[in-house]
C-alpha cells in the first residue's frame, strides 16, 4: 500500500500498486506499507490476516500476502464496504487454490450488511424460492467460523501517516530529483516548464508515470533508457477542469481517478449529457485491475498507442482531444483516425507532452456504447475492442452522424469510415444493418499471418459488437420515443452456407421479425 499527502486538500490517500511495477525512485515523498508491517504471529496478527486464515482462504499461501494488502487498502480508505467494492479490491490477485470463496468469505464479514442470499453466497437451494430460513434452521448448519470471536477492526489503531512527510510535502520550494545509476538516470521536475526543456533536450527520454508500459519493456525485453522523465510532481498533469462543453483531465491523472471523476459527474448532469462518461466507466471497471489503474495514467494509456487499447476506442468515437506542449507552445490535437499512425506510434512530435485529455458532453439524441472480449473479464489484454457512437435528430430514426472505432483488428486503432458512410443519412433498421455487415466484411480484414492470430474469430467479433449496438440503439430510440409507439424489430443472425464452410465471409444475413411494446 502506498499513502501520500495531498497539500492541495490536507488529505492523505492511499492505494494498492504492484511492487514489481513501482520503481522506487518514484516514492519519494510516499509511505509504504507492506504485508510484514500490518502484522506478525510474533506481535499481533491484523483483523484482515485472522479472518482469512479461519475462513480458510490461505492454503498454499502464495497469494495470502497480496490479498491480505488489497483488503487492507480497501479498509483504509472505506471501512464498511460494500460486497462489490471487495470483488473489485480482489480482482488484480490471483489464486490457484481456493477458487476465491474463501477468500471472500473471510473478507464479506467487514461488510456494514453482509449479504446472507445463498445465491450470493453459493448454495444449491434458494432462500427466494420460498423455504423458510429461521435463525432454528441457521443454528443446525454447520458454521465455518465463529464471527464473534474475530479480532474488531479499529481504525484508530492503523499505522498513521508520518509527520515529517507531511511537513517536506507543505514545504515550498520542491527541488528536482536526480537518481543516477550505472546505466541509467532517472530525473524528476517540479514544474512544467523544467519538463518542456528537459523533453526538448531530450526527446527521446520517455516520460514514466505509471511505469505499467516502460517496466515491463526494461524487465523482459531488455531496453535500456539513458534517461528517464518522471513528471509525478507537475500539478499541471493532475488538473481538472469543467467547462459547458466537458471536461479537461490531466494526463498525469490515474485511470483510478478519471473513473471516480466521471461516477461524480454522471448524476450530476443530465443524462444525455452523459453517454460517453458511461461508456469509459464501463470500459475503465474491466480494464487491467484495480492495482494497475491505481498507478497507470490517462495520458500514458494514450500514447501507448496500444492496437487492442480499451480506451482509445472510445475515446476516438466520443471526439475527444489532447491538450499537448512544446517548445513551440500549447496546440490541440483531436483523437481520431489520423491520430494512430502505426504501432505504438502518434502523431505527435517527440518533443510534444500531453498535457490534458478533453471528454465532451454527449449531444441530445447521441448514444455511445463501448465493447470489448478478453479471455477473462479483467486482468487480461482484450482480443477486440470498439468504441461507437451515432447521432439522431429529435424524433427521427435517421443517422445524422456515426462513429466506429476498433481495437484489436489492425496494428493500431481503426475507423470503420466505409461502414459509418454507409450508415449516415438512413434509417436505424435491419436493411441498413444488412448492408452495413457487408461493408464491415470487406473493410476491417487481417491478413492469415497477423499478429494474435484467431483471425477469423477477430472479424466475427467486429459484427457481433456491431450488432450488440444495433440493438442497444434500438432500445434507446424507444426509450426515447415513448413506450406507447410499436416497433418491428429485426433481430438478424448469421448462418453459415454450409457445415463445413469456415470462411467467414460466406456467411448469409437471416431475418427474425420480433415485434416489442
Amino acid at each position: 500500500m502506498v499513502s501520500r499527502y495531498q497539500p492541495a486538500t490536507k488529505t492523505i490517500t492511499h492505494y494498492a500498486a504492484n511492487a514489481c511495477l513501482l520503481p522506487l525512485c518514484q516514492l519519494h515523498g510516499a509511505a509504504v506499507t507492506t504485508v510484514e508491517g500490518i502484522g506478525s504471529t510474533k506481535t499481533r496478527i491484523h483483523p484482515v490476516q485472522e479472518r482469512i486464515a479461519k475462513a480458510h482462504g490461505s492454503q498454499c499461501g502464495f497469494c495470502t500476502p497480496g490479498m491480505v494488502m488489497s483488503m487492507y487498502t480497501l479498509l483504509r480508505n472505506k471501512p464498511l464496504p460494500t460486497m462489490e467494492d471487495i470483488n473489485q479490491a480482489l480482482a488484480g490477485n490471483l489464486c490457484r487454490c481456493t477458487g476465491y470463496r474463501p477468500i471472500v468469505d473471510g473478507c464479506k464479514t467487514f461488510c456494514q450488511t453482509e449479504t446472507n442470499c445463498c445465491r450470493a453466497n453459493g448454495g444449491g437451494n434458494c432462500c427466494l424460492d420460498g423455504e423458510d430460513d429461521t435463525e432454528e434452521a441457521k443454528d443446525k448448519k454447520p458454521q465455518l467460523f465463529d464471527k464473534k470471536e474475530f479480532l474488531p477492526l479499529d481504525p484508530t489503531q492503523e499505522l498513521i501517516f508520518p509527520p515529517e512527510l507531511i511537513l517536506m510535502a507543505e514545504g515550498k520550494s520542491l527541488q528536482t530529483l536526480t537518481f543516477k545509476g550505472e546505466r541509467m538516470t532517472w530525473v524528476s521536475p517540479t514544474t512544467l516548464e523544467e519538463l518542456v526543456q528537459l523533453k526538448a533536450s531530450n526527446p527521446k527520454a520517455p516520460l514514466v508515470m505509471g511505469n505499467t508500459n516502460i517496466g515491463p519493456d526494461i524487465k523482459f525485453k531488455g531496453v535500456l533508457h539513458p534517461l528517464i522523465i518522471s513528471p509525478t510532481r507537475v500539478k499541471e498533469l493532475f488538473e481538472i477542469t469543467q467547462t459547458p462543453h466537458g471536461v479537461w483531465v490531466g494526463a498525469g491523472c490515474s485511470l483510478s481517478e478519471v473513473q471516480s471523476l466521471l461516477e461524480e459527474l454522471v448524476p450530476q448532469s443530465p443524462e444525455e449529457k452523459t453517454e460517453l462518461f458511461k461508456a469509459l466507466i464501463h470500459q475503465l471497471r474491466n480494464l487491467g485491475s484495480q492495482q494497475i489503474r491505481n498507478v497507470a495514467s490517462l495520458g500514458g494509456n494514450i500514447m501507448s498507442a496500444y492496437p487492442n487499447s480499451d480506451l482509445n476506442p472510445v475515446l476516438a468515437a466520443g471526439s475527444c482531444k489532447l491538450s499537448v506542449i512544446s517548445n513551440g507552445g500549447r496546440r490541440e490535437v483531436p483523437l481520431n483516425q489520423d491520430f494512430f499512425v502505426s504501432f505504438g506510434k502518434t502523431i505527435l512530435k517527440p518533443e510534444e507532452i500531453v498535457v490534458s485529455a478533453f471528454i465532451p458532453f454527449s449531444r441530445k439524441g447521441e448514444i455511445v456504447r463501448a465493447f470489448r472480449h478478453a479471455s477473462r473479464k479483467q486482468s487480461s489484454f482484450a482480443t477486440v475492442t470498439t468504441g461507437m457512437r451515432v447521432f439522431f435528430l429529435e424524433g427521427s430514426k435517421l443517422v445524422q452522424d456515426v462513429s466506429l472505432y476498433y481495437g484489436g483488428m489492425g496494428p493500431t486503432t481503426v475507423s470503420a469510415t466505409k461502414t459509418c458512410a454507409a450508415l449516415i443519412g438512413r434509417p436505424w433498421d435491419d436493411e441498413t444493418l444488412s448492408q452495413a455487415y457487408n461493408v464491415l466484411l470487406d473493410e476491417l480484414t487481417l491478413p492469415p499471418s497477423a499478429p494474435g492470430g484467431k483471425v477469423e474469430f477477430r472479424q466475427s467479433l467486429t459484427l457481433s459488437f456491431l450488432f450488440k449496438f444495433y440493438l442497444e440503439v434500438l432500445q434507446k430510440l424507444r426509450e426515447m420515443v415513448g413506450n406507447d409507439t410499436w416497433y418491428k424489430w429485426s433481430v438478424v443472425t448469421l448462418h453459415k452456407v454450409t457445415d463445413t464452410d469456415t470462411d467467414i465471409r460466406n456467411l448469409k444475413v437471416k431475418r427474425v421479425w420480433v415485434c416489442r411494446m
